[in-house]
């Protein structure tokens, strides 16, 4: 992930073909000088002699001017890892230039953009103001617009078409949205199932069922945040939300996943909290809260690999083979604050501001 280094790439491939300074200028039709001062990095070659270079060293010139236009995964992943830090410790300004500056270096590295986009998404709020915030949420939705667009991998443009909706949601953008998404809603059969009947025909029972197993987990995590988000629906229903909501808590008691996967809970049980905050109900609305501060007080709460689970057992292998592992998209710290924040602003939770379990709730999060 270095800069371009054509002065020292042309030196070393001069002096391993054993050729002078003067009979590369002589080729080339300029002055020594003029060779001298390039492998001095004191000046460049004409555009037009760079492709007559790369030839004379037959290598590309992208490999002369030591430019690479994608890194490699566990590059990625570390990049990741060390932008995620930064955003959580340096002025957010400086950190989103750094990631535009990569955007930019490796414009066709797609699963590399893929991540810059979703660092946007998960650290916009920190712009703070919302003009700058609302910039940084339609510039991830160049990026991924970009990526589903051009990208081959099937997968990761679905994901890239997925976290631009999102993004155009929070925007308000919902004609968007439609114009992108009313033509998907089509009932087939998931690739996972085939592709898991293939390995059960051949012998694979191992393979097919960590397969399932990844499908059984996703789907479920999805209609969890299906039956939190259709909570909103029914606020003129109290007996329905009620109904899913009482469902939601059943599910996760039966599969365990309050004590076995705490992280990917968080969502659905600050969403129930808040809900009865709107139907200011006191009593559930600390309730459900408390149950969000004990998950994540739970140490490595947000490490997917450190979970077990008897139904689940592939889970974790199946998380450290993913491209980019099992890095969280957001700084512990900033997890925390964020939640913290959204108790502390969100209208729901005006009913408990003034009880006394409330300032206990903040201090537990600190």
């Amino acid at each position: 992930m270095e800069s371009l280094n054509f002065s020292k790439n042309l030196l070393k491939l001069r002096k391993e073909r054993k050729i002078t300074q003067e009979n590369l200028a002589n080729y080339l039709g300029v002055t020594k000088s003029a060779v001298s001062k390039w492998e001095l990095n004191q000046s460049y070659p004409d555009i037009t002699l760079l492709p007559i270079i790369a030839s004379y060293f037959d290598i590309s010139i992208d490999k002369l001017l030591g430019y690479e236009s994608h890194i490699n995964d566990e590059e990625v992943r570390m990049l990741y890892k060390e932008l995620i830090k930064e955003f959580s410790t340096e002025k957010f300004d400086d950190v989103y230039k750094k990631c535009i500056e990569y955007e930019k270096k490796y414009y066709t590295c797609y699963f590399l953009q893929f991540h810059l986009g979703l660092l946007y998404c998960n650290h916009a709020y920190l712009a703070e103001e919302e003009v700058k915030m609302m910039a940084v949420y339609e510039h991830a939705t160049e990026v991924f617009r970009r990526i589903e667009l051009n990208c081959k991998n099937a997968n990761l443009a679905k994901e890239a078409l997925s976290l631009k909706s999102y993004c155009n949601l929070i925007m308000g953008k919902c004609d968007e949205i439609i114009s992108d998404l009313k033509d998907i809603n089509q009932v087939s059969m998931p690739i996972e199932n085939i592709l898991s009947k293939a390995y059960l025909i051949k012998g694979d029972k191992e393979k097919s069922s960590k397969i399932l197993q990844i499908s059984i987990f996703n789907n479920f995590i999805n209609s969890l945040q299906s039956m939190t988000d259709i909570l909103l629906c029914y606020d003129e229903n109290n007996e329905k939300q009620e109904q899913y909501i009482e469902k939601v808590v059943k599910i996760i008691d039966i599969l365990d996943l309050k004590n076995e996967y705490p992280q990917v809970l968080l969502n659905t049980f600050a969403q129930i909290s808040l809900i009865y905050g709107l139907k200011r109900d006191k009593e559930n609305c600390i309730k459900f809260l408390q149950i969000c501060v004990d998950l994540i007080s739970k140490t490595k709460v947000f490490d997917l690999s450190e979970n077990k689970n008897k139904l689940f057992d592939y889970l974790p292998e199946f998380i450290e083979d993913m491209r980019i592992g099992n890095i969280i998209p957001r700084d512990e710290n900033l997890i925390v604050e964020s939640f913290a924040d959204l108790i502390k602003t969100h209208p729901a939770f005006e009913i408990i501001r003034y009880d006394i379990r409330y300032d206990n709730i903040l201090k537990e999060l600190k």
